[in-house]
């Protein structure tokens, strides 16, 4: 019994600010709702700035330390590296937004009453990350973001997911000429099997954003 009550009390919350569509809605109604839409479309459509997670994928493989590369026995380059790796760094886009929802509570008649609840975004993203001696990676694509708001407008949240493109300067690779399983002219030292350089990739970005 106790549980019954718990289903109608949430059930009773979740929808007592429900959405109205075009045809439950009174034509007075539906006029307030779409000049409600206009005045705040203006809020959505600005810059968003915040910190973002990038997930890397390199060109080639990147090296950790000059002590991940070996000779083998059969005198051929052995190299341990990756062409993944992750990062924390901040981000900026300029939203467009689409296909957002909005919410009445009471008084549907009066376009003051009806709040922005949901929608998504799309837009183009500038990023920096690998902040610890300047800005050692930069990233550039387009991001979607899903954003939901509360009742009173005063706290929303978005999602944010993007693809672009990277580059990460100053990465320790194999030097130009060497690979995985290559012989080394003999006449190179050991730290000449290693160079430094920047290098492109293809980024995952992830970020949240509250407020607007």
């Amino acid at each position: 019994m106790k549980l019954f009550a718990f289903i109608v009390i949430l059930f009773s919350t979740l929808t007592s600010g429900k959405v109205l569509s075009d045809d439950q809605t009174t034509q007075q109604q539906l006029t307030a709702k779409n000049k409600a839409d206009e005045r705040k479309e203006s809020e959505l459509d600005q810059f968003g700035f915040g910190p973002a997670l990038y997930v890397i994928h390199y060109k080639e493989e990147v090296l950790e330390d000059t002590n991940d590369v070996s000779i083998r026995g059969d005198q051929t380059i052995t190299a341990t590296g990756t062409q993944y790796a992750t990062s924390i760094g901040l981000e900026l886009h300029y939203d467009f937004s689409f296909a957002r929802t909005l919410k009445c509570f009471n008084d549907c008649d009066n376009s003051d009453n009806w709040n922005l609840s949901s929608g998504h975004r799309i837009s183009p993203f500038l990023g920096i990350y690998d902040l610890s001696d300047g800005f050692n990676g930069i990233a550039a694509g387009l991001v979607y973001g899903y954003w939901k708001g509360d009742k009173d407008e005063s706290a929303k949240t978005t999602l944010n997911a993007g693809l672009g493109w990277t580059v990460h300067k100053n990465r320790l690779v194999l030097s130009k000429g060497l690979h995985e399983g290559s012989i080394p002219d003999p006449s190179l030292n050991f730290e000449d099997y290693t160079e430094r350089k920047d290098v492109e990739g293809l980024v995952l970005m992830i970020s949240v954003n509250v407020g607007f």
